[in-house]
């Protein structure tokens, strides 16, 4: 290896002093590029606020995406258009910014691209310090660039998270929303004044309730004509049959004197056929006394008919009267029935227009609530996010591009290292060249030693 370093010593320092001649040339002439940084820190107010009341720290990872969006809005495309227009960077700088933002020219988009490039922005982990930063060829350029990105950053910002359009906004679907509900209100009153109706609930329940009370009375009656039919059955089949003893008692007679009367002829009916009967086991039936008793048993007996006669007139009548008592009830029940359904079609129309009311107030109370919130942001825009300078931009003494000792230092390493490669690269295939003439050598005479004894072989061939 020294070997090989020494004879090619010659075109190891060539190359390193080449090298090293475009690295001095290229330290020299390279343009110049001056560093400008300044340093910002963003406060959210409303951050402070919550962290001091409920006495907590705020989550890093909420912090940093919204230092994300301010930085991305730094960096952002019409931050870049207002600096490089306002700044003169571009030739044609003196466009309208109309034509700027819907037909940029390519002079222009390129200052942009470039102003970009120069661009960084660094946020330190943990806080919410920026630290901005712009390489330029002038020194003073910049520092002015610097002052310039944040005096525009700062106008951008307001002007994006202005909300005075979205209050406007909420305003005017409020007013939309107001005058939807004036007329629901006002239809919903016109439909009460013309169907009558105070309150869908209290309507209801009184018409069941009412339906509910003919029932029961329609029931009753039904049954107490039911009962009163079954004993007028009866009394009229006891009649029929003669067995006036055995007549169930009735509550048609409106006085108890009818009723007791009944009983006390059942009772005199009763005595005088036991006494007859008594007389029939001495005497024969033509005896006096017989006779007289059979005639009055007799008289008893049409008493009685004509006591149950009377009654079952009074029952009949009375049955007429419960049959259209029923009859009136459930007619009336009916009716019920039948507006029960009617008024279920109206409430359905009630519920409806009320429905719509309800819908049309919790939306205006939706509405209410996000202008309410909207009016608070824009209140709070400007003291919503605090920024401040604590680092201004300064005019750098010394550029930053190009570094003569690091490009000299690297130049010399490089060339170095090159040198030795290519020096090495050279020997081995120097080496290599003089492998290959030697086995040509060697070749050539193995060939011509073969070709010799051939043509021997054949001079003896032929003298044979």
């Amino acid at each position: 290896m020294v070997i090989i370093l020494h004879r090619r010593r010659r075109f190891i320092f060539s190359f390193i002093a080449v090298v090293m001649g475009i690295a001095v040339a290229y330290s020299f002439l390279a343009p110049r590029v001056f560093e400008t940084s300044a340093k910002i820190v963003v406060e959210r107010q409303s951050d402070s606020q919550k962290a001091l009341l409920f006495k907590m720290n705020l989550n890093p990872w909420l912090q940093d995406d919204w230092l994300t969006s301010e930085k991305e809005m730094i960096t952002s495309y019409p931050v870049a258009v207002r600096v490089v227009k306002e700044l003169n960077l571009s030739q044609t700088a003196d466009e309208d910014s109309s034509q700027i933002q819907n037909e940029p020219s390519v002079e222009f988009n390129a200052a942009v691209r470039e102003f970009g490039k120069n661009l960084e922005v660094y946020n330190p982990k943990n806080t919410n310090v920026m630290e901005i930063r712009f390489r330029a060829g002038e020194a003073a350029q910049s520092a002015a660039i610097v002052n310039k990105i944040i005096e525009v950053y700062v106008d951008y910002r307001s002007e994006v998270y202005n909300e005075s359009e979205e209050y406007k906004f909420f305003e005017e679907q409020m007013r939309v929303a107001d005058e939807k509900l004036r007329e629901l209100e006002q239809g919903l009153a016109d439909y009460k004044d013309q169907e009558k109706i105070v309150s869908p609930e209290m309507h209801s329940e009184i018409l069941h309730s009412k339906l509910l009370d003919y029932e029961k009375s329609l029931t009753i009656v039904r049954t107490k004509r039911i009962g009163k039919e079954a004993k007028l059955a009866v009394i009229k089949e006891k009649m029929n049959s003669g067995m006036y003893i055995n007549i169930p008692s009735t509550e048609a007679s409106e006085y108890y004197a009818q009723e007791n009367y009944i009983n006390q002829l059942k009772a005199e009916l009763l005595d005088m056929e036991i006494r007859r009967d008594k007389l029939l086991l001495r005497y024969k039936p033509a005896y006096e006394e017989v006779v007289e008793l059979e005639q009055n048993i007799a008289s008893v007996k049409t008493k009685i008919k004509g006591e149950l006669e009377h009654i079952v007139d009074q029952e009949e009548s009375i049955i007429e009267a419960l049959r259209a008592e029923e009859l009136a009830l459930q007619r009336s029940v009916e009716q019920i029935n039948r507006d029960i359904q009617s008024f279920s079609q109206r409430e359905y129309e009630f519920n409806q227009l009320n429905r719509g009311i309800d819908d049309n107030r919790e939306i205006y109370s939706i509405l209410l609530k996000q202008r309410e919130e909207a009016r608070i942001s824009l209140s709070k825009l400007e003291r919503d996010a605090k920024i401040r300078v604590i680092s201004p931009p300064v005019v750098p003494l010394k550029p930053v591009a190009p570094q003569k000792a690091v490009i000299l230092f690297l130049a010399m390493m490089f060339g170095f290292s090159a040198a030795i490669g290519i020096a090495f690269i050279l020997e081995y295939f120097n080496h290599s060249i003089h492998s290959i003439e030697e086995l040509q050598q060697y070749s050539g005479v193995k060939v011509l030693g073969a070709v010799r004894d051939i043509e021997l072989v054949e001079a003896k061939v032929v003298k044979d």
